[in-house]
């Protein structure tokens, strides 16, 4: 009796053992119907057979069983949007489904175990390492399938999908798809470098300062300058090294950039910006002198230039280049109060060197007097219009009131103070 007993388990376990393997058959066969009549219905009944076999015992390590469900995923992905309905998760089930279908394909138990998604990477280079040395696998077309046509595929799929998430800003969330596409287009054999920096990006954009430096290093080393975007790296870098304080080594970025791109606009200005920080104004000359040379259509260039010659006591190049920066944009309201300003104050040098005068001097304090005020009167129709294009700015109206007082227009101080109070 108990031999019967036994018998019969025996049996039970062999016939379960055998609707497993069945339903990895089934599963291919479904998909093969799939491909031939396109409805999403045999998709449908492939995955519920394989999404079973995946959770026994005796098929769960197979390579087919993995390599099968992929295949399933992948053609939902390929249907375009008629059968993405089935699974909204078809892009990262069909991804996981192949990792564990090559490593699974090995004989060796150890090669088995590998986790091809390791942050670190160490285990892709094993599982190259294993290609190299022509490790015995189940079936070589399934390897050569995955890495030849599919991931290719849905790095592709990865890859728009980062992108839509950017545009969405969910920038931790394009930076893994970004990754994602990056790690498949290598287990591929392609280093795909555009990917590296929008992964960089994203990474930059989601605070992962460590992530977006270490790749940014990475394409400066292999000279990336995709559309245009290698002055870019150097940039970033300095910004990410700004947010964390370090001056030093952000303009030490800017020095680099600007030897391997000396015509780019944007690195000139960067380090525009520490030059004048510094106060180093030669040298911050010779950096507007360059980037006026490149785009000599820009007032923001000139007004600079204008403070530099300003702070270099160069009167006569600050003035011409404040009334460029004008003359290119009639409403620029810092050029406009520059050169106002400057009028103004040498009006209030002569004020100054006219009272210092001792008593005596009579006859060069009346002609100092009058240098003053014709400098005074030059400031006023800049000033004025400094006050019409930004009438909330009381600096400005503050020193037109000044500068009629000194003029005495006292109707005309006495208005802008009404108006003000």
């Amino acid at each position: 009796m108990k031999k019967t007993i036994l018998t019969i388990t025996t049996v039970a376990i062999a016939s379960l053992s055998y609707a497993q393997k069945a339903k990895v058959v089934s599963a291919y066969n479904y998909n093969k119907a799939f491909e031939r009549s396109q409805k999403c219905s045999e998709l449908k009944e492939g995955l519920d057979a394989i999404n079973m076999a995946i959770d026994h015992e005796q098929t769960k390590e197979w390579a087919k069983t993995w390599y099968y469900r992929g295949n399933l995923y992948f053609n939902i992905l390929a249907s375009k949007d008629a059968c993405k309905d089935i699974d909204a998760e078809a892009l990262d089930k069909a991804t996981d489904s192949y990792m564990k279908a090559l490593v699974l394909n090995f004989e060796d138990p150890e090669l088995k175990k590998l986790d091809l998604e390791k942050e670190d990477g160490s285990d892709i280079m094993k599982f190259y390492g294993a290609l190299q040395n022509k490790s015995k696998v189940d079936d070589e077309m399934y390897t050569m399938d995955i890495m030849g046509r599919k991931l290719p595929g849905l790095a592709g799929e990865h890859g728009n999908a980062g992108i839509d998430k950017f545009q969405n800003k969910d920038y931790a969330g394009a930076k893994e798809s970004f990754g994602k596409s990056l790690m498949l287009n290598q287990l591929g054999g392609k280093l795909d470098t555009m990917m590296m920096y929008n992964t960089a990006l994203a990474a930059e954009y989601s605070d992962d300062t460590e992530t977006a430096k270490q790749i940014y290093d990475g394409l400066i080393m292999m000279k990336y300058n995709i559309d245009g975007n290698g002055p870019n790296l150097y940039r970033s870098q300095a910004n990410l090294y700004k947010k964390e304080g370090n001056e030093e080594k952000a303009a030490e970025y800017i020095k680099k950039g600007r030897a391997a791109y000396p015509s780019d606009y944007n690195l000139i200005v960067a380090e525009l910006d520490g030059y004048l920080k510094e106060q180093k104004y030669e040298e911050a000359l010779q950096n507007l002198n360059l980037a006026i040379e490149n785009n000599s259509s820009n007032e923001v260039l000139y007004f600079a230039r204008g403070t530099v010659y300003e702070a270099l006591k160069n009167e006569d190049n600050a003035v011409a280049d404040y009334k460029k920066a004008i003359e290119l944009k009639p409403n620029y309201f810092d050029a406009v109060f520059n050169l106002g300003a400057y009028y103004f104050n040498k009006g209030a040098d002569k004020v100054n060197e006219a009272n210092a005068l001792p008593y005596n001097e009579t006859k060069k304090f009346d002609a100092v007097k009058a240098e003053a005020k014709v400098a005074f009167e030059a400031s006023i129709p800049h000033i004025e219009k400094a006050n019409e294009i930004k009438p909330e700015d009381v600096d400005t109206a503050n020193m037109l009131i000044k500068v009629y007082t000194q003029t005495e227009q006292y109707d005309k101080a006495k208005a802008i103070k009404a108006k003000y109070q």
